[in-house]
């Protein structure tokens, strides 16, 4: 039982609820006999639609009106075919969340939605075809590897009555699509109300507290967390291109050092020749006063041969 289905007019589908298809049937009858055979359910791909039909409320209740699947055997009975009004409710308000912030065991990610469609049929690995409460496609999140990681996809599973089923879970691990289930069962919500207006105040009311613009969250269990094989190769070529940065880092840092020895040896080179030339001034000097001594130890001799100094120089 459901309170908002699909309706086809005009080749277009427009979302309608139990209030639409009410003012139908009791102020437009003739439009209502018209189109009263083309509601479907409201997954988006047209060729997963399944036709419902509007059943008022028992006793004369309006207000507990809802919608049908048309042929109650349909294959994928027990996905979404019997939830109850909380499970519709919060899969309603998280589809119109504009940031979604996800907690699950002390780990946090912040989801951009480009799309968030509900009850989406999934074709699994072997074959078979299963429904998931919300389905989730983003391109940007942070940390920003969970678009790779997830290839852009997550599945919310609206936990009230009943925890999602073990087979669905492995399926799901199979097709490497994530899932997060979210357990509703403890929210206060209203289930009966007067009109549209009444109900939609709720609706916009829970999605204001859920929404991470407003600072809300939906805290989970990731029943599903899948490594794709973009995320893995792209991690191999992260690692790989790491590695190649290190090396690179090292050699330019041994090329650092190099150019630091040859500026040293040059200077050391310049150094040398400096003192070398200093040394061959020093030398040329020295051997400036040698020659002067040798002359002057000469004029001494000469002096000590001369007469006069043989005749006064002794005492």
């Amino acid at each position: 039982m459901k309170r908002r289905a699909d309706l086809l007019i005009d080749g277009k589908y427009r979302r309608i609820t139990i209030w639409d298809a009410l003012d139908w049937k009791q102020n437009r009858p003739d439009l209502w006999e018209e189109y009263k055979n083309n509601i479907y359910s409201i997954c988006k791909k047209p060729e997963n639609k399944v036709r419902m039909v509007f059943q008022t409320g028992k006793n004369g209740i309006l207000k507990n009106s809802y919608f049908r699947y048309y042929n109650a055997d349909f294959e994928n009975k027990g996905e979404g075919s019997e939830e109850s009004y909380r499970h519709e409710l919060f899969k309603e308000c998280i589809s119109r969340i504009e940031r979604l912030e996800i907690r699950w065991k002390g780990e946090a990610l912040t989801i951009y939605p480009d799309e968030i469609l509900q009850e989406e049929t999934i074709f699994m690995e072997d074959g078979t075809r299963r429904i998931v409460d919300l389905l989730v496609s983003f391109t940007k999140a942070d940390p920003a590897i969970y678009v790779e990681k997830w290839e852009g996809q997550l599945a919310i599973e609206i936990k009230d009555t009943h925890p999602v089923d073990s087979k669905k879970i492995s399926q799901m691990k199979q097709k490497g699509l994530a899932c997060l289930e979210f357990t509703v069962s403890k929210w206060n919500v209203r289930e009966n109300f007067n009109n549209a207006e009444d109900e939609e105040k709720q609706t916009i009311e829970i999605t204001e507290k859920l929404d991470g613009k407003n600072g809300g969250y939906i805290w989970g269990e990731l029943l599903v967390d899948p490594i794709s094989r973009k995320y893995f190769s792209t991690k191999l070529y992260e690692d790989e291109k790491r590695e190649k940065e290190r090396a690179i880092a090292e050699l330019n840092q041994v090329k650092k050092l190099y150019g630091q020895v040859i500026d040293t040896n040059k200077q050391l080179r310049e150094q040398i020749q400096l003192l070398d030339r200093n040394i061959n001034v020093y030398k040329n000097k020295l051997s400036g006063f040698e020659a002067k001594l040798r002359i002057t130890e000469q004029e001494n001799t000469e002096i000590k041969s001369s007469f006069w100094y043989k005749l006064f120089g002794r005492k």
